[in-house]
């Protein structure tokens, strides 16, 4: 089949809880999603002998995700913190504790095409936060909260990442939709 397609911009982000393998929670819209790029890590080895090299190993182990976001949504923070969440008519408190353990979480992302004809999704099935949660505020600057993510293999089903092409404009979801439209 090959696709030739060209994607520019980030059309979406969703995020939802891992229950266990291809069992997610509710996704839930990462707002204002402004970034997000991935980092295969790949272990690497070589054999050498008499002046040359012999062999060459290469085998993909993880990927990193990095999401940037426009809001400061206290609910995603709670579903990627595993904090505790309090929300009534006057606040939202979000509540980290030393002692809460980070959870897994899977990360959805959609591309539209150039010509707005197909799109690219993105699905890490089972990763956690794998680096700093980055939030500055700034005299005259919007916030942009940021996080890098670490997916880790999930099994035969969505192995550690799944790159799905359409052939028309698609609604995201996770898991990934087998079928095109509703976007």
């Amino acid at each position: 089949m090959g696709l030739k397609t060209f994607h520019r911009g980030l059309r979406d982000v969703k995020i939802a809880s891992w229950n266990g393998v291809n069992s997610y929670g509710t996704a839930y819209d990462f707002y204002g999603a402004r970034n997000m790029s991935l980092t295969w890590t790949v272990e690497t080895d070589q054999a050498e002998g008499d002046d040359v090299v012999l062999d060459r190993y290469s085998k993909i182990i993880a990927v990193t995700v990095n999401i940037e976001q426009a809001a400061v949504d206290l609910e995603a923070m709670d579903m990627l913190t595993g904090g505790t969440l309090v929300s009534n008519a006057a606040y939202e408190d979000l509540l980290i504790e030393q002692d809460d353990n980070l959870p897994y979480v899977a990360i959805a992302g959609r591309s539209a095409s150039s010509d707005g004809n197909s799109d690219l999704h993105i699905f890490v099935p089972k990763c956690k936060i794998a680096g700093n949660l980055d939030f500055a505020a700034q005299y005259g600057q919007y916030s942009f909260p940021a996080a890098e993510f670490q997916g880790v293999n999930e099994g035969t089903v969505n192995g550690m990442l799944r790159m799905r092409k359409f052939t028309a404009s698609t609604a995201l979801e996770i898991p990934l939709r087998t079928t095109t439209g509703s976007s």
